[in-house]
């Protein structure tokens, strides 16, 4: 228990134990005369131990600075004394209350660490808050954290230990630690003596940027309770957060200033298109924005090794008269490559300067330079342009914004170069362009003269298409534009050229050269014919040329005029004044040669189209004849007719003429004439015939199957001298029917007239279109005869079955009548033989009764058509299982039927169908298998299906056809009776109602018969 003084009332004593605040008591000398437990707390000493000691002697560095103050104030004063101040001994803030009685001082100290820390990270915001340079932001720092913690002193440092503010002028007391600190990154703090020292990382993105270092008074006593440590840690961290924030604005904002002052640049260097102007704007801007001495821009664009110096600022272009490109050195290399911006603070103290001979450095005379900063110029498709390289006899003159100018500027100057290297390149080919459009330009003013001079030869003959009317009017275009000048037309005639046209100028002596004929070897006539290209001619020379009597003309222009592959005529222009050709003469030659040889050529094709336009009509009129012969023919037609009729159509289609179809036998026959001959005689010898083999406008064309076409015809030809004499063209055609030919048709024509290209393709049509319908009409009258010859047999054989079936009947029914007499009267006198043979004529009679049934129902099918009507087949087959009960009862047969449709037919031919087709199922039955029929129908389209299926005998697949033919058996007829009718039966009934039937069988498994008949809907639907 604290020792009381005996004013202090005990329960005075026991509140203060507890109290929350140390309270001590001190005499004039500083002895404590009482203490609480928290005071003893504060101290680690038992509160009875304090009493009597002496509290700046014992307890000497525990307390702050201002107690002195505050204890004098107090014992002055006689009043209450209290400040707050950092607590060494409780590592934090106290506020202090000293209040005297006499001699006597009561202290209380109550801790206001909390509240003191809050106003002091809240007053560091504030200070951080307004910082807008790391100087203030870390100035705010340095003075919140002195003032918070109570420190005597503080430093901070950059990474590397360099000074950066202090709030004295002493330095740190121990730089190894911050040192320490700025390595490892780790908070520091050291206790003992001399003076206690905090040493804190300022880290900003990730980085220890700097050291926060802290130094205590000189025997002041810091234990640095982790409260405290916290404390300052968080002030770091407040600090660091902001010198964060001021560096990152202070990069926006040298960002922004790049930019700004690239934008200033930029628009003078994008605008700048002449190459030499812009580089050296680019250079001068280089040294503006980088405060550069002297700068260069080194430009090679062709990618040669060699860097040539293209523009210079800051410098005379002299001082660097004397020394060599930069080359791709240690130094240079970098930037010349384009891999990378090389900036040094002092380029000769760089590691990478003076390893290259011969100078290992700068050379004699070479600008002062400490300060390098060079910037590869790469262009958008990434090819290196250049180098920027600037210099500064100081040294460290370029920081990085320096180097971020001069990067941006680098990439304009890049685009700029490409945009002003693309201009000269189109001012060049816009200058090659002006200088072939002044060219043509000129061109075409001289062909312009030619144009003009040609409008009047165009407007002349645009309406003709004769050759020489057309060339006589372009010689009349080369005289309107040539002095002295003679022109001709010429036409080649076998191995020479002979002239046809000619200007009235030309003396009589050349026009008897020209008409008379030069040879296609002249030269220039040659070139010309060979190359189908004009040729001029300087310096005519007659010999040499082999054109006599032309000495007079000095220069001779050939123009080949083609049509098509060919050249067959030439234009000659000969000029007497001229000693050469000039370009405006040679574009009217050419130009008025083009524009005759086009005409030419247009009239030809003119020609050419009308011909086969001709061709055309003609050749379609004649199908068309034809097909209207075609159509109107009948199978009676005799082939006299269809002959006549071609001759016909031959004879509307050409001018006056006859035509005449023979045909040879003993002697050429004439089967046909239309046309008069206009000679009774020559009628007469027609009439006659004409010998075999001695007629060649027959034989020929006969014999060989090609038509023979005469222009001119020969009257001694064929015999017949004078009396052809008025037929001037003949055309003897084939006419061939199948393979073979038949007869030759002739077509003769009267007056002077040649076979042109559509006579000849409207004969060849008719030829053959005849040939086509001959053949026709035979294959359509054989067709015809050889149906109504099967129609009649058809017929004769069905009357005869029908006849014969009937007409036998009768004398069966007589061998049956007396036979079954003869059993009835004689059966007892007749030994067994004798019955036996009875036996076999009753038999025989009742299978051939049963045959004859049958046959009478064939034919009956064939003679008698019964209508097709709706009949309900499962009525139909009901009637036929009641005509076979006895025998179905008799075998043991099963049937079962599925629901069965009304189908197209005759009521009496289903009911046959069924009967045949279910007897035949009971009928070919297994020994000891009771017969089981099942009968179904589906539908398909416009049909039923049916099915017949059977457990019987069955047979092979091959034979699944067989069994559908008249009187064939698969098996014996002592095994099975039968007429071998029954299925032929089915199969006429089921085609005669349109349907088909087919069978499928296995052997000892059974029989299906399939047959389709039309659904009696669909006849209704129609």
């Amino acid at each position: 228990m604290t020792p009381l003084p005996q004013s202090l009332p005990p329960v005075l004593a026991r509140w203060l134990d507890f109290a929350d605040d140390a309270v001590f008591v001190i005499d004039g000398t500083g002895c404590i005369l009482y203490a609480n437990a928290k005071t003893g707390q504060l101290t680690g000493q038992d509160p009875a131990a304090l009493v009597g000691k002496v509290l700046e002697r014992d307890f000497a560095g525990s307390f702050s600075s201002r107690w002195a103050s505050g204890r004098d104030q107090a014992r002055q004063t006689g009043q209450p004394a209290e400040y707050e101040a950092p607590s060494p001994l409780l590592g934090g803030w106290v506020r202090v209350r000293v209040v005297p009685q006499g001699d006597l001082l009561a202290v209380q100290l109550r801790d206001v660490t909390p509240l003191r820390h809050a106003e002091a990270l809240q007053a560091l915001s504030a200070a951080l808050a307004a910082a807008r340079t790391p100087a203030a932001v870390l100035g705010a720092l340095l003075r919140g954290a002195v003032a918070a913690s109570g420190a005597a002193t503080g430093h901070i440092v950059d990474g590397l230990g360099q000074p950066l503010q202090a709030t004295a002028d002493s330095p740190f007391p121990a730089p190894d630690l911050l040192a320490e600190v700025g390595r490892s990154g780790q908070l520091a703090f050291r206790t003992a003596a001399p003076v206690p020292l905090v040493a804190l990382p300022l880290r900003v993105e990730e980085e220890v940027w700097g050291v926060l270092g802290l130094s205590f008074r000189q025997g002041e006593r810091r234990h640095f309770a982790p409260a405290e440590r916290a404390f300052l840690e968080a002030l770091v961290q407040q600090g660091a957060q902001a010198l964060g924030r001021v560096l990152a604005e202070e990069r926006l904002a040298r960002q922004g200033e790049v930019l700004a002052t690239l934008g200033r640049v930029g628009p003078s260097i994008a605008a700048e298109l002449d190459l030499g102007r812009l580089m050296q704007a680019v250079t001068d801007a280089g040294v503006s924005l980088c405060g550069a001495a002297y700068g260069a821009l080194f430009y090679n664009p062709s990618g040669a090794d060699s860097f040539p110096l293209y523009t210079l600022s800051g410098a005379a272009r002299e001082a660097f008269a004397d020394f060599p490109p930069p080359r791709p050195t240690q130094v240079f290399g970098l930037t010349l490559t384009g891999q990378a911006v090389v900036r040094s603070g002092d380029i000769t103290r760089d590691p990478r300067f003076g390893h290259n001979a011969p100078y290992q450095g700068m050379p004699p005379g070479h600008l002062p330079v400490r300060s390098y900063l060079g910037v590869p110029v790469v262009s958008r498709a990434g090819t290196v342009l250049g180098a920027l390289l600037f210099g500064h006899p100081e040294p460290d003159r370029f920081d990085e914004r320096a180097e971020q100018l001069l990067v941006g500027l680098a990439a304009q100057a890049a685009v700029a170069l490409d945009n002003a290297r693309l201009y000269q390149e189109l001012r060049e080919e816009r200058a090659r362009l002006e200088g072939r459009v002044a060219e043509r330009t000129r061109a075409l003013a001289e062909e312009a003269a030619a144009l003009e001079a040609f409008v009047r030869f165009t407007e002349a003959v645009g309406t003709r298409t004769d050759a020489r009317a057309l060339a006589q009017e372009a010689l009349k275009v080369f005289r309107s534009f040539f002095a002295e000048c003679s022109a001709a037309y010429y036409e080649r005639e076998g191995e020479e050229w002979r002239a046809r046209v000619w200007t009235d100028d030309i003396a009589l002596e050349v026009v008897a050269s020209i008409t008379g004929g030069i040879s296609r070897e002249a030269p220039a006539f040659a070139q010309a014919e060979r190359t189908r290209e004009p040729v001029f001619v300087d310096g005519w020379n007659a010999d040499e040329q082999q054109v006599a009597a032309t000495e007079a003309y000095r220069t001779v222009a050939l123009y080949p005029l083609t049509v098509g592959a060919a050249v067959p005529a030439m234009l000659a222009v000969g000029l007497k004044t001229e000693a050469q050709w000039s370009e405006r003469g040679r574009a009217i030659v050419r130009s008025a040669g083009r524009s005759l040889a086009l005409s030419l050529e247009r009239a030809g094709m003119a020609g050419q189209l009308a011909e086969q336009r001709d061709a055309l009509a003609a050749r379609t009129r004649a199908l068309e004849a034809f097909a209207d012969l075609s159509r109107d023919l009948t199978l009676e037609a005799d082939d006299g007719r269809l002959i006549r009729r071609a001759q016909e159509i031959v004879l509307s289609l050409l001018p006056d003429g006859y035509s005449v179809y023979w045909e040879p036998e003993e002697r050429w026959v004439k089967r046909s004439q239309v046309g008069d001959l206009r000679s009774e005689v020559l009628q007469r010898d027609l009439d006659a015939g004409l010998p075999l083999r001695e007629t060649p406008t027959l034989d020929g064309p006969y014999q060989t199957g090609e038509p023979l076409y005469l222009d001119t015809y020969d009257r001694d030809r064929d015999g017949l001298g004078d009396r052809v004499a008025h037929i001037t063209a003949v055309a003897s055609l084939p006419v061939r029917v199948g393979d073979v030919v038949r007869g030759v048709m002739v077509v003769g024509l009267f007056g002077g007239r040649r076979w042109t290209g559509t006579d000849r393709a409207v004969l060849d049509t008719v030829a053959r279109s005849l040939g086509l319908t001959l053949e026709g009409a035979g294959k359509a009258r054989a067709l015809q005869q050889r149906t109504q010859e099967l129609e009649r047999s058809n017929a004769e054989l069905e009357r005869f079955a029908y006849v014969a079936s009937h007409d036998l009947q009768e004398p069966l029914r007589t061998i049956a009548s007396f036979t079954e007499l003869i059993v009835k009267r004689h059966a007892h006198s007749l030994d067994p033989q004798g019955r036996r043979y009875l036996d076999f004529v009753v038999g025989g009679a009742e299978r051939m009764k049963r045959l004859i049934d049958d046959l009478l129902v064939f034919s009956r099918l064939n003679a008698v058509e019964e209508p097709l009507v709706p009949v309900a087949s499962a009525e139909a087959l009901a009637e036929a299982l009641g005509r076979l009960h006895s025998t179905i009862t008799a075998s043991g047969a099963r049937v079962v039927t599925g629901e069965l449709p009304a189908v197209l037919g005759a009521p009496g031919e289903l009911v046959q169908l069924f009967q045949n087709l279910m007897g035949n199922a009971v009928k070919f039955r297994r020994e000891g298998v009771p017969p089981a029929v099942e009968v179904g129908a589906v539908r398909e389209g416009a049909f039923w299906h049916f099915t017949v299926r059977d457990n019987g005998i069955g047979f092979e697949p091959e034979y699944a056809e067989r069994v559908f033919q008249m009187f064939q058996r698969l098996n014996r007829r002592e095994h099975y009776e039968g007429t071998g009718m029954g299925l032929a039966i089915v199969r006429k009934i089921v085609e005669r109602a349109g349907g088909r039937v087919w069978a499928e069988g296995t052997p000892g498994v059974g029989s299906t018969f399939h047959f389709t008949l039309r659904a009696a809907e669909e006849e209704r639907g129609a």
